[in-house]
């Protein structure tokens, strides 16, 4: 007997310690879990996923604020407001005992575009790099990049550190909008995956607002510090969420995956049929995963390229960034009578407004009908103003002040309502899971590559043919839009993918007909 409890007693102990060393082992994971929210409330994980995605959204805040920097200090640059404690013979003109850098209007457009330029180039590897180092180690180091650009660009006293400081904030910037949808979509559940994802732009048109708030301050010193705050926020932030489920099970890390698992889910939710389907869609994956030379060699995944580039294409060409990048610039060109810097807000807070609540119009109405309208009501927007320009340089019309702030109001909210979220929601729902990362990744690196012409060459074009003409450029390329949609794009709400995917294979299922047939016994 003695001897049975002592062998008992000796499997007691190694179960004992077995159990404390597997709950050592994941000692860090559970501290981590247990920090800010408080799972242990959050019974259902609906308040931590809402948390989760506002915290990884602030670097979509912070890339926001990137572009509205631009509107707020190339005019203190231009007009050589910009002080610095040393001086350089090139460059520079003097006032007093300081130095001021000033900038033309060519070398201000490269310091605008540079952002668009740099996004380009760190757009296109993020989804590879996500996939091999983690999706959160990605984010969380991308805030590094952002504050040494800021840092270039508050110190720097010529215009080439400037370049290289929103070359380096650009990437980042790109990588941003590449990685932060695919952690959101591995963390949120389904019923709550359209609101969630919509975060990012909604984050962004905040950073925008942010940025020409803070502009209020005439300072690019006090402009650049406030905005290396925002990706210090984000790291400190970020680095208490937990990594990827969807990435830890992929690296076959499956109790840490649980765990992070039960952190978004709440602790009364049972995951283990969740990670059994995760199971099978990363084994799909894998043998169904095709690279980029592949990804040409279909014709159903060439037609939504096809598509989700052209939607790109005269989303780019509408004029959105140049009027965000610009905004101060061009208030003054209309010699409105309120502070520029107070109509970039009220612009920003439209913008804002309009992609907050987008979410509703994206769950109601079909995506082709809000492209189409939010396409004709840019174009008017934009037509107007330039017909008001053109009046007012002809001295046929006064100066109104509410004439530009009311139209350009009207196009950012319908741009946003419309043209801005959906080609990016339509990524999600025209390509396969097996190609939709590298799609995503080429698509989003054309788009920041047609942001960077774009904003570049709108200074040329303003000094070629003036803002009105440029205007009706913006205004045709709408309409052209308008005519795109109706052709070329399908309609995805309430279709399936095997639906849209055989659309672009030129498939067309006919509707099964359900035939009673009334049997009569004897």
């Amino acid at each position: 007997m003695d001897e049975q409890n002592g062998s008992v007693d000796q499997e007691a102990g190694g179960s004992h310690s077995d159990m404390l060393d597997h709950k050592n082992g994941h000692s860090k994971i559970l501290k981590r879990l247990e920090t800010v929210p408080d799972i242990k409330r959050d019974t259902s994980g609906i308040t931590t996923q809402y948390i989760a995605t506002g915290i990884v959204n602030l670097g979509a805040f912070a890339a926001g604020v990137c572009v509205a920097w631009s509107s707020s200090a190339l005019p203190l640059f231009t007009s050589g407001q910009v002080e610095f404690p040393s001086a350089r013979s090139e460059g520079f003109s003097t006032n007093g005992t300081h130095p001021k850098l000033v900038l033309t209007e060519s070398e201000a457009s490269w310091v605008a575009s540079l952002l668009c330029l740099g996004a380009f180039w760190g757009a296109v590897p993020a989804g590879l790099i996500s996939e091999h180092f983690g999706r959160k180690k990605t984010l969380l180091y991308l805030a590094l990049p952002l504050v040494v650009s800021w840092i270039l660009v508050a110190s720097s006293p010529n215009v080439y550190g400037i370049y290289v400081g929103r070359f380096v904030g650009g990437m980042a910037v790109g990588a941003f909008s590449v990685g932060i949808p695919p952690y959101i979509e591995d963390i949120a559940e389904k019923h709550i995956l359209p609101a969630l994802v919509n975060y990012y732009h909604v984050h962004f048109a905040c950073g925008v607002l942010f940025g020409y708030i803070i502009g209020m301050v005439q300072s690019t010193s006090w402009l650049s510090v406030l905005c290396a705050s925002i990706p210090v926020a984000f790291f400190i932030a970020f680095i208490f969420l937990p990594e990827s489920p969807t990435y830890l099970m992929s690296q076959g890390k499956q109790s840490e995956a649980k765990a992070a698992f039960k952190y978004f889910r709440g602790i009364d939710n049972d995951v283990d049929a969740e990670i059994k389907v995760l199971k099978e869609q990363i084994r799909s994956y894998a043998k169904n995963r095709v690279t980029f030379k592949e990804l040409f060699s279909s014709k159903a995944t060439l037609k939504a390229l096809f598509v989700s580039f052209g939607l790109m294409i005269f989303q780019q060409m509408s004029g959105i960034y140049p009027v965000l990048f610009y905004a101060e610039n061009i208030f003054k060109t209309f010699a409105i009578s309120l502070n520029p810097p107070g109509a970039a807000i009220i612009m920003g807070f439209c913008l804002v407004s309009s992609t907050y609540f987008s979410t509703m119009f994206l769950k109601k109405v079909r995506r082709r009908v809000l492209l189409l309208v939010s396409f004709a009501a840019m174009a008017v927007s934009l037509g107007s103003l330039a017909i008001y320009y053109h009046l007012k340089a002809s001295n046929l019309s006064e100066s109104n002040t509410w004439v530009p702030l009311f139209t350009l109001c009207i196009f950012v909210s319908v741009y946003a309502a419309g043209v801005g979220p959906i080609p990016w929601l339509m990524l999600r729902e025209i390509f396969p899971p097996n190609v939709r990362r590298r799609a995503t990744a080429i698509t989003a690196g054309f788009h920041w590559f047609l942001a960077f012409g774009v904003t570049k060459l709108y200074q040329n074009l303003v000094d070629m043919v003036r803002p009105g003409w440029t205007l009706c450029h913006f205004a045709v390329t709408c309409v052209i839009g308008i005519m795109f949609v109706y052709f070329f794009v399908p309609e995805t709400m309430g279709r399936s993918l095997e639906e849209i995917q055989n659309e672009f294979n030129g498939i067309h299922k006919r509707r099964k007909h359900t035939h009673v047939i009334e049997v009569e016994t004897a």
